[in-house]
């Protein structure tokens, strides 16, 4: 019985991880999306400060000082600035590594109102990339050997009968 319920749970690996790279793909357009959006409100600061003489960090230095009408103001376009930075830089990580890494990195660096975004839209899809198929492998890989190994140290521990 264990056997069979490793292989299940292998099974069940293989059909999760190969869904890896599609979402990762998806976040991918979603964040580019978002980058696209932002960097309308960045080029019109930097093109604002800049009939100033300003950088847009000299700008954003001044900005921390500001007071009265100037806060609110400045603390949308540095939000906005930031958040471009920050997506900016993460598409960049995700670029920069071959579309097999990319699901590990996503996985260890993901923006959560992005990834959420993204969980909303997403529907699986038969993986038809070598990297699905690899992730597919991969998911039933680590399911069905970690299932494998709990039901056989359960099996030596509660005797074969039960759980082999």
């Amino acid at each position: 019985m264990g056997r069979f319920l490793a292989f299940l749970l292998g099974i069940a690996g293989a059909v999760l991880g190969s869904q890896a790279p599609g979402f990762t793909l998806q976040y991918m357009q979603n964040l580019q999306g978002q980058i696209d959006a932002l960097e309308q409100v960045v080029e019109e600061f930097d093109a604002n400060v800049a009939e100033y003489d300003y950088t847009r960090s000299q700008a954003l230095t001044e900005c921390a000082s500001a007071t009265g009408l100037l806060v609110p103001l400045c603390g949308a376009y540095v939000s906005a600035v930031e958040r471009y930075e920050l997506l900016t830089a993460h598409l960049a990580e995700l670029d920069a590594v071959d579309g097999m890494v990319r699901p590990l990195i996503l996985a260890r660096t993901q923006i959560p109102d992005v990834t959420e975004s993204v969980y909303k839209q997403f529907e699986p899809a038969v993986p038809a990339t070598t990297d699905g198929l690899v992730y597919a492998g991969g998911g039933f890989a680590v399911l069905w050997g970690g299932a494998s190994f709990l039901f056989g140290l359960l099996g030596a521990i509660f005797g074969r009968g039960r759980y082999a």
